[in-house]
């Protein structure tokens, strides 16, 4: 399929409802006019598409505040997140990272090299850190600028937030030489995540808080080392943020999980977003009555280097796949969307969940797949 023939038969299925009411009237139970989308870490490919830089995003608020409007005018994605990514707590607490002019950021300096520099690292007050402050004042703008749209804030899993204070090699390393060290650490991530999320709340009211935790997945830990090492410090952020929030958080965890999913669904997540090397109906015959499911097109082999019927085709099979999940389904990338993705591949995305999942349920597949579900 060209590109104009996309835009023509993207034209037929305008949505219905606003991302908002969509989600809620979901979660009820009732049929909406279409499965919930999202596209995870979408922003800075979508500021490329726009013509500006991840540097301007970040640095100019004129420039954000228009990719927020117009990302939600062109691809239907709404809302205001202000969260800790996954270095930001590292550099709060006093790594340093780099920043690149178009690119993703990635720590230059660890903070914690040895354990004797415990006593080094910045205190992470959301009021009074260079980090986190200016992080609560760039939500108030944005609320300010946006009051009708919901605001929301994230945090970054205990074992990934280490890795952006201690080396990764380091810590796992730690795992066998310094257990008691490290699990201080992990205990001092969950504290600082906690604090963020209970003084965001304070600030801008309750709201439901998700997190990335890429590295606590199978391709890097063990089994072992995630029950010792993992699984403790995300069941206790999980309830911090449900006794903090009123609301359990979901996740998106990188890379493999299928041996850890039934424990996350024991700590208490509400949902779990799948890279795209697992596969979706077995995660929802596994877990999917305990938790809602979202994913997993392929976010570089698909919707980067993919073509438009690529794109669609991945859609297809992640809605035939889980789109009747019994908690429900939120159709997404696996993974960052990274930069370098084409607004064609984001519209036919778009394309297929709406025409594709249109009538849609939770516990059903949607009325869009009559005719292709055999």
């Amino acid at each position: 399929m060209d590109y104009e023939k996309l835009r023509k038969l993207l034209e037929q299925y305008p949505p219905e409802m606003n991302p908002g009411e969509r989600a809620a009237a979901y979660a009820r139970g009732e049929e909406v006019d279409h499965l919930p989308y999202s596209l995870l870490g979408a922003d800075p490919a979508i500021a490329e598409i726009f013509g500006c830089t991840t540097s301007q995003m970040d640095h100019d608020f004129d420039t954000l505040c228009e990719i927020i409007r117009r990302k939600e005018e062109d691809f239907g994605l709404a809302g205001l997140n202000v969260g800790l990514g996954l270095r930001t707590l590292g550099a709060a607490l006093g790594s340093t990272l780099y920043i690149p002019e178009h690119g993703i950021d990635y720590v230059k300096t660890y903070v914690l090299t040895d354990y004797t520099d415990f006593t080094r690292m910045t205190d992470a007050n959301p009021y009074s850190n260079n980090i986190l402050t200016p992080l609560l004042e760039l939500a108030r703008m944005l609320k300010e600028r946006f009051p009708n749209m919901p605001l929301s804030t994230g945090v970054t899993g205990p074992i990934s937030n280490a890795a952006a204070i201690r080396p990764l090699d380091s810590i796992l390393r730690d795992t066998r030489k310094h257990p008691d060290q490290l699990k201080l650490l992990l205990d001092l991530t969950v504290d600082c995540s906690l604090r963020w999320v209970e003084v965001f709340c304070r600030e801008f009211g309750p709201t439901g808080v998700g997190f990335s935790d890429p590295v606590t997945c199978m391709d890097i830990l063990s089994k072992k080392q995630f029950d010792e090492f993992s699984l403790p410090y995300l069941t206790r952020l999980i309830h911090g943020l449900e006794d903090i929030t009123g609301v359990k958080p979901g996740a998106h965890i990188c890379g493999k999980t299928s041996p850890i999913w039934t424990d996350l669904a024991d700590a208490g997540l509400v949902s779990l977003s799948l890279d795209n090397c697992e596969n979706l109906a077995a995660a929802k015959i596994a877990v999917g009555d305990r938790m809602a499911l979202a994913g997993n097109v392929a976010p570089v082999d698909v919707m980067k280097d993919g073509t438009i019927d690529d794109v669609i085709s991945a859609c297809i099979t992640c809605i035939r796949q889980c789109g009747d999940n019994p908690l429900g389904f939120t159709l997404d990338a696996g993974c960052q969307v990274p930069l370098g993705t084409p607004r064609q591949n984001i519209e036919a995305f778009i394309y297929a969940v709406r025409r594709y999942g249109r009538s849609a349920r939770k516990g059903q597949m949607p009325k869009g797949m009559q005719g292709l579900y055999e």
